[in-house]
């Protein structure tokens, strides 16, 4: 049924990080029994100081401006993409899959909240939307964390381990049989919010890291942050950031560089624990993508501490990855086929998750 068939979709991804909303328009084939992608353009839109403000103080508003702020947020969506579409001028749009903002994430509480209203995009843009990825899988007793690894499982097969840097950093190991995926540590939040305090978006190729001087008895208490001693399957929200992470960079009175090189040696020793735990072929490698894999620093003191290669794809790929996975997650919704797996979030069964708004 699926023979060569075509598939033309737009994937918003606003990350933890907050940088702004990455749009990705991509053409999937399905192709001698294998999913094929080519991302045919590719946008970041930047949010401002005063709107990304507002995003990473949303947890603290009112039920009613909640509501509101979910409302906004899907309209902005909408007016983004159909600038997108404007500017591009993309030749089909099969639909378009949103993950939207992640305000909570509490599936042991039994609840995630993405807002940006998938009905008001769909309004807007006069496409179909598919939205509400993780609810479905948290439903089920999963953690809806990580969703990205079934696209990897499809678009990727090459490789067996993935390491995804955005505002959180997750990874995955595949197998023949499933899949172990899981949140590992802060990442891009962290050291996001560490630049910014030097009037800094973020800190470019890790350079400001590079000039630093690491922290020890900071580096100690981030290694026993008690989410980097959990087992299996975890997840993490941007909320257990500001709590657990940031509060022990705050008391410290060292310069930023110095916090920063401290922030990239903490996420490269979590992520090198994680994949050095794993019995592997000494000719694997790591594929590296998400925001951080941009950041040269980070990946060479990453490749320090692991025993494998680490390779980062080409810059669309590393930019664009998530948006992309959002854009194949909605597809398989669309197709009827699982797209949470049981063996990566611990829920009861794999899941066909994600709300679907017709125009």
């Amino acid at each position: 049924m699926l023979h060569n068939h075509i598939f033309h979709a737009i994937g918003l991804m606003s990350g933890s990080s907050l940088d702004g909303l990455d749009i990705c328009y991509v053409r999937f084939q399905y192709h001698d029994e294998k999913f094929e992608y080519e991302i045919l353009q590719a946008d970041c839109i930047e949010y401002t100081d005063a709107f990304r403000e507002r995003l990473r103080n949303a947890s603290d508003l009112s039920a009613f401006e909640f509501a509101k702020l979910h409302t906004e947020l899907g309209n902005y969506f909408g007016k983004l993409s159909n600038n997108f579409i404007q500017l591009h001028k993309p030749e089909k749009i099969d639909f378009i899959a949103s993950h939207g903002q992640t305000i909570f994430h509490q599936p042991l509480s039994g609840f995630t909240s993405q807002i940006g209203c998938g009905a008001q995009i769909a309004a807007q843009t006069n496409c179909k939307v598919v939205c509400d990825l993780r609810s479905g899988d948290v439903a089920y007793g999963g953690q809806g964390a990580p969703i990205v690894p079934v696209t990897e499982k499809y678009l990727f097969p090459d490789y067996k381990l993935f390491l995804n840097i955005g505002g959180i950093a997750n990874i995955a190991f595949h197998d023949d049989e499933k899949i172990i995926a899981y949140d590992v540590c802060a990442a891009n939040t962290l050291l996001n919010y560490l630049a910014q305090q030097k009037g800094l978006a973020y800190d470019e190729g890790g350079k400001l890291a590079k000039k630093g001087t690491i922290i020890y008895s900071l580096l100690d208490e981030l290694n026993n942050i008690a989410f980097c001693k959990q087992t299996p399957p975890k997840s993490l929200g941007s909320e257990h950031i500001y709590s657990d992470w940031i509060p022990l960079f705050d008391k410290y009175d060292e310069n930023i560089e110095d916090k920063l090189a401290t922030a990239v040696e903490h996420i490269a020793m979590q992520v090198a624990k994680t994949v050095n735990s794993q019995i592997l072929n000494p000719k694997s490698q790591i594929l590296i993508t998400g925001g951080g894999a941009l950041n040269a620093f980070l990946v060479e003191r990453i490749q320090h501490h692991i025993k494998i290669k680490a390779v980062v794809p080409d810059t669309l790929t590393v930019q664009y990855k998530e948006a992309l996975a959002m854009a194949f997650i909605g597809l398989l919704r669309i197709l009827e086929i699982p797209n949470c797996l049981a063996s990566v979030t611990g829920a009861k069964k794999d899941v066909i998750g994600g709300a679907v708004y017709l125009p």
